[in-house]
């Protein structure tokens, strides 16, 4: 699940993004100032953070530049400050969108989703609905549930979340993951593994929303 910190003043503006993106199924944290939006970035793993400049005590200019000293957290402003003078301020300090207030939900979801991509597939991380995928460390979270998978099954798991959106044929995952040591084996295993791995990671097996049969082809993970 994304975890996205809101650090603005704004009490019904604060309040009307969380009930957006928790809808949207992001886990969110509101701060309303710096030292509560520090607060959390202690005590929480952050993913993205919507700030916004004016807040009271220390800007938002400020804290996200003294932030970016210690941490790479993928920033966006939202402000209703417009001159050419601050827009350049905010992306001095490194941030990843300058946006202006207003702008529609979900346009600024489409941003978020972009900025996740974009800093996402540079720490080896995906992020998909309410899974996260560390391919470095060949683990699998759901809900922040660590999800356990054999060997085989990880492996089947790798090559097709390193390929989201793509179909992989069964052809494909026997000669990555079997005939690579020049073993025999029937196309029938792949759907054994699959099965499995369905069985640990989704709500409905009958109904998968994250490992997709393709008839007649194979399998996709993901849109």
């Amino acid at each position: 699940m994304t975890t996205l910190l809101i650090i603005e003043d704004d009490l019904d503006m604060n309040n009307a993004l969380c009930i957006y993106f928790e809808k949207e199924n992001y886990k969110v944290f509101q701060a309303f100032n710096s030292a509560e939006a520090e607060k959390y970035l202690k005590e929480a793993d952050i993913h993205l953070i919507i700030a916004d400049i004016g807040l009271p005590g220390e800007s938002g200019l400020h804290f996200i530049r003294r932030l970016s000293v210690n941490k790479k957290i993928p920033v966006v402003f939202l402000t209703a400050k417009d001159e050419e003078e601050d827009i350049l301020k905010g992306y001095d300090t490194g941030c990843e969108e300058y946006i202006t207030k207003p702008i529609s939900p979900k346009i600024l979801q489409k941003k978020l989703e972009t900025i996740l991509k974009r800093n996402i597939e540079y720490e080896g991380i995906l992020y998909y609905k309410e899974m996260k995928i560390d391919h470095e460390k060949r683990k699998v979270w759901i809900r922040d549930t660590e999800i356990k998978l054999t060997s085989k099954e990880w492996k089947i798991f790798e090559v097709l979340t390193a390929n989201k959106g793509k179909i992989i044929t069964k052809e494909t995952l026997l000669h990555k993951i079997w005939d690579i040591d020049e073993n025999f084996v029937d196309e029938h295993v792949v759907t054994v593994v699959i099965n499995r791995l369905r069985k640990k990671i989704e709500v409905d097996t009958k109904a998968p929303v994250y490992i997709k049969n393709v008839f007649g082809v194979g399998y996709t993970f993901g849109e």
